[in-house]
């Protein structure tokens, strides 16, 4: 069960180490790739025309909100819908399709339609293929690991969590959840022996519920495929992608990652074109990079959101067509669920998963428009708690108790009232919307804020 804490007083700051929480689902569950592949033959190429604008100046290029849409745009945009992912929210046309990615909810979760009453059927799958990587244990590790090849019960009614190891080190973890109609697989590929992530799984378990394409919840929580988690957590992604029938090589793709103690500095993506410019002209690529057109580059402010445009088309080259490539990065804010980090794309010319495919059936105008459309239209899902235009959260008073394991609810020092030694002490710092330890990490234990000692 998660812990109670109180909080002390409000004066300093303190950030946790939380565990990564991004797992890979093996091949037998089905999983496809999510994500455009690179797989151009043109391998010295790809990461700068991928990435880079030429060294002409970038034109100025008017957005949709300053001109009317093109008559193909009109038509498309007729008839609209809102769709959900995560904690947000944006408008496609009633034609499109939302294709959902992966979805980490604390650890990788993925739906099967129509799925739960496969349980058994897949359940004995995977410990078909956990029971044959037992001959890789030592003797040593069957000490280690004595829930090796176990099934224990959830919390929910039919749910099953099976235990296997693939690297001797830690604990594969798989939680079957069959919902309604459905069936839902959440796991990680590595627990600790002496962790009880169990307790994860099954408050990931017990909040799930089941959520059609149309409906957006109006309480808080995380819209996933299929699926609703009304609860705040350590880690959260969801990747979703659009796709238009009208204009089947165009792919539109969001990603949001709620951050942690730190935001991906060296990820940024004006550092990367900067670096994959200087490549290209390393290796003699020089003159093909030059005829990368580059229609905007630059910071742009979406929302709460302050990052970084690039909106380009690059040439053709050896087998790859030409190809718009728009990207918008914004790193967010630490510990924030409403301002997460956040990466859009938008690819033209893909053909089976693989970019510069086939001549684009947008024109420059066309695909700019469409961006900024489905861009400007991403936004906070408005609940009934909080502001969903700012963001803003409610803040717990003096003495209040509350529940470890989400986030916090106001800036201060928590004093732990558990009897026994604590790890880290009995008295910590949180920031306010940092997120909270759970006693599988820290041992913090019930806990409550008292007066200001400041």
């Amino acid at each position: 069960m998660p812990n109670i804490i109180r909080l002390n007083d409000p004066t300093m700051q303190w950030c946790g180490c939380l565990h990564d929480g991004m797992v890979e689902m093996t091949n037998y569950l089905g999983i496809n790739a999510f994500a455009v592949a690179m797989t151009s033959p043109a391998i010295l190429l790809t990461a700068a025309l991928s990435l880079c604008a030429c060294d002409s100046p970038a034109q100025s290029t008017k957005r949709s909100d300053m001109t009317p849409l093109s008559p193909r745009l009109q038509t498309l945009f007729e008839k609209t819908r809102t769709v959900c992912f995560g904690r947000f929210v944006m408008t496609i046309p009633v034609t499109a399709t939302l294709v959902y990615g992966p979805a980490n909810v604390e650890h990788e979760i993925n739906r099967y339609a129509d799925a739960s009453g496969e349980l058994a059927h897949r359940l004995a799958e995977h410990l078909d293929i956990v029971e044959g990587k037992r001959e890789l244990l030592h003797e040593e590790d069957i000490v280690k690991f004595p829930l090796f090849g176990k099934v224990v019960d959830g919390v929910l009614p039919g749910q099953k969590v099976a235990f296997g190891s693939s690297n001797r080190v830690g604990y594969t973890m798989y939680s079957f959840i069959p919902v309604g109609k459905d069936l839902f697989v959440q796991h990680s590929n590595n627990v600790r022996p002496d962790a009880d992530e169990i307790l994860v799984f099954n408050r990931v378990a017990s909040n799930l519920r089941s959520r059609s394409e149309s409906e957006i919840p109006a309480e808080p929580g995380i819209c996933i495929n299929g699926g609703f988690i009304p609860l705040e957590v350590e880690y959260e992604k969801i990747t979703v992608g659009v796709r238009l029938k009208e204009f089947p090589d165009v792919h539109f793709s969001v990603e949001v990652q709620k951050n942690r103690e730190r935001l991906a500095e060296t990820g940024r993506l004006e550092l990367m074109l900067d670096e994959a410019k200087e490549e290209a002209e390393q290796r003699g690529l020089g003159a093909v990079y030059a005829r990368i057109k580059t229609f905007r580059r630059g910071p742009r402010q979406l929302g709460a959101w302050q990052g970084f445009e690039f909106v380009s088309r690059r040439p053709v080259y050896k087998r790859d067509t030409e190809a718009h490539e728009f990207h918008f990065e914004s790193l967010g804010a630490l510990y924030d669920p409403l301002q997460p980090r956040l990466d859009v794309r938008l690819d033209s010319g893909v053909i089976k998963n693989k970019k510069a495919s086939v001549k684009p059936s947008i024109t420059d105008e066309e695909a700019i428009e469409l961006w900024d459309r489905l861009l400007e239209s991403i936004r906070i899902r408005g609940t009934s708690g909080g502001n969903p235009g700012t963001g803003e959260k409610e803040r717990t008073p003096l003495g209040k108790l509350t529940i470890s394991g989400g986030t916090c609810s106001q800036d201060g020092r928590w004093r732990s009232n558990d009897s026994g030694g604590i790890e880290g002490g009995a008295r910590r710092h949180f920031a306010f919307w940092a997120a909270q330890a759970h006693r599988r990490t820290t041992s913090f234990g019930t806990t409550h804020r008292e007066k200001n000692h400041s």
